[in-house]
């Protein structure tokens, strides 16, 4: 048998096309190549599109979720700021606070009340091994504890209980307004700005630093210490946005609550931060970091690695009562 003889007997193992059969075929394929009506057309180009956005979407959280991974000072994973979160700078953060603080009365103690503050601290366990004496400010070398402490309205008087303690211990003075942060010394400076910096620098000039820096580390120190009202508050913003080399950062307090750091950095190397909550302005807590590159090294400081958290205060809750020892 030849190969078109093997042919024909394939073909004829299979059924012919009939012209049914092709005229139905040729409509097929004539209406595929027909345009497609303009609202089919834009109804699958809208599930392309939301297709394409929940995939972006996706990508996005991923990102975020990546970002948003940081490590808190006990060295323990939590979710932080993403990086490329915008932050305002020292001073939109104080216009803004100024502004909330528009409408807000100031509330002090009276003469014989008193300011109750309950701080959650920490300090790094590589301080532990440490001289026994840090430097002032640093914090002691326990890891963490909860700290209560009092201040009469007028300043008179000063009271701390430890977490745990029964006992109360008393400490008298307030002369000194370098050492002063109660409630009768915040009454008595001005809520100008200028007013301010200038009455910071009068109050300063024995702190053997340069006035700029005496001023930060006061302000700073009212700011942790002392529970200034809402104007006051934003008026210290302000002055401190007023001077040189004063930042801003979006960080998490020792509580993991989200917050804008305003922070200084010290010839030894270390970052001076105070906490400030970004909706309402007031005060979540404050650290000091190593960060490093002192022009004057401390010894106390020797061995930390750079971004070490020296030490971390969260303030847990704030009010007036009547005695030390009474909670709000």
């Amino acid at each position: 048998m030849n190969d078109l003889d093997m042919v024909r007997d394939l073909r004829s193992e299979v059924r012919q096309s009939e012209a049914g059969d092709l005229r139905h075929a040729r409509r097929r394929m004539l209406a595929a190549l027909a345009p497609e009506p303009p609202a089919r057309r834009v109804r699958r180009m809208v599930l392309r599109v939301a297709a394409v956005g929940a995939f972006g979407a996706t990508i996005a959280a991923g990102v975020t979720v990546v970002q948003s991974l940081a490590t808190d000072d006990r060295g323990t994973q939590t979710t932080g700021a993403p990086a490329w979160l915008p932050v305002a700078n020292a001073q939109t953060l104080a216009e803004h606070a100024t502004a909330a603080a528009a409408g807000q009365p100031d509330v002090y103690p009276r003469a014989d009340q008193w300011v109750y503050v309950k701080w959650d601290t920490y300090t790094s366990p590589k301080l532990t091994a440490k001289a026994t004496a840090p430097p002032a400010g640093a914090g002691r070398a326990d890891s963490r504890e909860t700290v209560e402490r009092w201040t009469r309205g007028d300043g008179q008087e000063r009271a701390m209980r430890k977490e745990g303690g029964k006992t109360i211990e008393r400490r008298r003075g307030g002369a000194d307004p370098r050492l002063r942060f109660d409630p009768a010394y915040l009454r008595s400076l001005p809520l100008e700005p200028s007013a301010l910096a200038e009455r910071l620098k009068k109050d300063t000039g024995q702190i053997a630093l340069p006035q700029a820096r005496a001023v930060s580390h006061q302000i700073l120190s009212i700011l942790e210490e002392g529970a200034p009202a809402a104007r006051l508050r934003a008026a210290l913003y302000t002055v401190l946005s007023r001077l040189d080399d004063v930042g801003v950062e979006p960080v998490r307090d020792l509580l993991g609550r989200q917050g804008v750091a305003i922070y200084t950095r010290d010839d030894d190397g270390v970052r001076q931060e105070v906490i400030i909550d970004p909706t309402t302005f007031d005060l979540l807590g404050a650290r000091r970091v190593y960060v490093g590159g002192a022009k004057s090294p401390d010894p106390y400081y020797s061995g930390l690695p750079e971004g070490e958290v020296i030490t971390s205060r969260a303030r847990v809750s704030v009010g007036i009562v009547d005695e030390a020892g009474d909670l709000p």
